[in-house]
C-alpha cells in the first residue's frame, strides 16, 4: 500500500514487496533506488511500478451491525404511545411497610430488579465491547511510480503518485451509571398503578427507564444514552518527487542517501448518528461514499540511508518530517449532552501525520536470488481513523532471472501497537512484471452466519521498463 511512508495501513505494503521492487515504489526507503539501479540485478526491472489494491478489517467482535442494531432497539421506547401525563397517584395502603414487608407482598417487584440489573449489565457490557472492538475498516489504494533518470548528478530522480481511499465505522461509548437503590425505589411505585392507567416511564437511573403498562403488565427497557457510531472516510492523493545517491563508497559496502518531499491533497468526511437512532447500520457505513469531502492541501519529507555491502543491508528512514495536521468537518455536537461524548469527538476530528522512524536488515546470497529481510516501525503512530500501528515485518523471498520462471515471497507482519493483529503474506511475480500479493489474518470473525477473516488484502500491479 503506497502510503506506509506518510500514513499507517490495514497491513503494511512493504510486506508483499522484494527489496527490489520496493526501492521503486512510493513505500521503500528513499536512499534504496540509487543502489538497485548501481548493481543492475537481472531479475530487477527498473523503469516504474503500477499497482492497485484493496484491504479490510474488522474488530474482534462477532455480528458486528447486528450488535448496533440490537442495542439501537434496546435505546428506543416501546412501540405503544406513552402519555406523558402521569395519572394521580393512588393512595397506597402499605406505604409505612417495610421494604421486606413489600416484595413479601409483591415478589415480582425483586424479580424485576434482578432483570432491570441482568438488563443493564448486558447493556453495558456490550457498550463496553463494542468501543473496544466495534469497528469495520475498509481501504482502496492505487500507485504509480516513475524513473525519470537514472544518472542525474550521479544519482536516481524518481516521481511518483498514488491514491488512497479509507474509512472505517467505530463505537463509542457513553459509559452506564445505574443506581440499583434508585431503581428499587420507583419500581415500587408499580402496584400502586390500576390497570386502566396510561404506560408509565419509570426513571431508573443513569438514562435507564422502565416502560410499564398496567393494563397487561408488560415492560420494556430503554437507554437514554449518547453512546454513538462513527464512520470516518479519507480521500488522499499523494505526488512526490525521489532522489538517492551514493554518498561514499567503502571497501566493505557503500553508504547511499535520499531524499523525498511529498505534496498531499488530503479530502476528509464523517457522519454519525446516536445508537438509538440506528435503524440499519450497514447502511449508515455505506452512506459515507455520498458526504461532503472537506480538502487540506499539505506537504512533507521523508529521508533515508542505506548501507549496502555484498550479502547484507541495514537501513533506516525518517518519514513525514513535518508532521502536517489535518481536521475532519466538525459534527453538529446539538445531539448530544455528555461531555465524554463531546470529548472523544473532538478527539476524533483531526488527525496527524505523525513522523516515523523505520528500520531494515537484510541477507542475500552471490547474485541475490534468495533473501531475507526484516523490518521495524521504531514509533507508533496514528492513522486518520486514529488508530495505531507499528509493524514488524519478515519477508523470504526468490528472485527468478528467466521469464517462465516466477518469483516468489512469503512473510509476516505483526501489529506491535494497536489491535495486535498478525498477517501472513505472500506473492508472486508472473513474467518478471506481474505481481500478484495476498495478505490474510488468521483470526476471524462471524458476520451475517458466515466466518471470514478478521482481515484480507490484495494487490495487483505491473513493473516495467521503458
Amino acid at each position: 500500500m503506497p502510503f506506509t511512508t506518510a500514513m499507517a495501513d490495514i497491513q503494511p505494503r512493504s510486506a508483499s514487496l522484494n527489496y527490489s521492487q520496493k526501492s521503486l515504489s512510493n513505500v521503500g526507503n528513499p536512499a534504496a533506488a540509487a543502489l538497485i539501479f548501481k548493481r543492475k540485478d537481472p531479475h530487477v526491472i527498473t523503469g516504474g511500478l503500477i499497482e492497485f489494491g484493496v484491504g479490510i478489517e474488522y474488530g474482534d467482535l462477532n455480528e458486528l451491525f447486528a450488535k448496533f442494531d440490537e442495542l439501537s432497539n434496546d435505546f428506543k421506547p416501546p412501540n405503544e404511545p406513552v402519555d406523558p401525563t402521569l395519572p394521580p397517584t393512588p393512595e397506597n395502603p402499605i406505604r409505612d411497610s417495610t421494604w421486606d414487608d413489600l416484595f413479601n407482598e409483591y415478589p415480582e417487584l425483586e424479580d424485576r430488579l434482578d432483570a432491570v440489573k441482568d438488563k443493564v449489565s448486558v447493556t453495558a457490557g456490550l457498550l463496553a465491547l463494542i468501543a473496544a472492538e466495534g469497528y469495520a475498516k475498509a481501504e482502496a489504494t492505487g500507485e504509480m511510480t516513475f524513473v525519470l533518470n537514472d544518472t542525474l548528478y550521479g544519482g536516481t530522480l524518481m516521481i511518483g503518485a498514488s491514491y488512497k481511499g479509507n474509512a472505517k465505522a467505530i463505537g463509542i461509548l457513553e459509559p452506564i451509571t445505574f443506581d440499583s437503590e434508585f431503581a428499587k425505589t420507583q419500581l415500587s411505585t408499580i402496584p400502586n398503578f390500576e390497570e386502566t392507567d396510561p404506560i408509565q416511564d419509570i426513571d431508573l437511573s443513569g438514562g435507564i427507564t422502565l416502560f410499564y403498562n398496567p393494563a397487561n403488565n408488560k415492560v420494556k427497557l430503554t437507554v437514554d444514552n449518547d453512546s454513538l457510531l462513527l464512520v470516518k472516510a479519507t480521500k488522499i492523493s499523494q505526488f512526490s518527487l525521489s532522489y538517492s545517491r551514493q554518498m561514499q563508497s567503502f571497501d566493505s559496502g557503500d553508504l547511499y542517501w535520499g531524499i523525498k518531499p511529498t505534496f498531499y491533497r488530503v479530502g476528509l468526511t464523517n457522519v454519525s448518528s446516536r445508537i438509538g437512532d440506528i435503524t440499519d447500520s450497514e447502511a449508515l457505513f455505506d452512506d459515507i461514499k455520498d458526504a461532503n469531502y472537506v480538502y487540506e492541501n499539505g506537504f512533507d519529507l521523508d529521508l533515508g540511508l542505506v548501507w549496502a555491502a555484498p550479502h547484507y543491508q541495514l537501513g533506516a528512514s525518517i518519514t513525514s518530517l513535518f508532521e502536517h495536521t489535518y481536521e475532519f468537518p466538525e459534527i453538529d455536537r446539538r445531539r448530544f449532552s455528555s461531555k465524554n461524548i463531546l470529548t472523544k469527538l473532538d478527539y476524533h476530528e483531526e488527525f496527524t501525520m505523525q513522523r516515523q522512524v523505520k528500520l531494515e536488515a537484510g541477507i542475500y546470497t552471490e547474485q541475490r536470488h534468495w533473501s531475507l529481510n526484516a523490518e521495524l516501525d521504531a514509533n507508533s503512530v496514528e492513522d486518520p481513523m486514529r488508530d495505531q500501528y507499528q509493524w514488524l515485518t519478515v519477508t523470504a523471498g526468490y528472485a527468478a532471472d528467466n521469464w517462465w520462471l516466477p518469483s516468489a515471497r512469503v512473510g509476516f507482519s505483526r501489529n506491535l501497537a494497536g489491535t495486535k493483529l498478525a498477517y501472513l503474506n505472500a506473492g508472486v511475480t508472473v513474467m518478471k512484471f506481474i505481481n500478484i500479493d495476498l495478505a490474510t489474518t488468521l483470526d476471524t470473525v462471524t458476520l451475517d452466519g458466515d466466518e471470514i477473516r478478521r482481515g484480507v488484502n490484495i494487490r495487483v500491479g505491473v513493473q516495467f521498463d521503458y
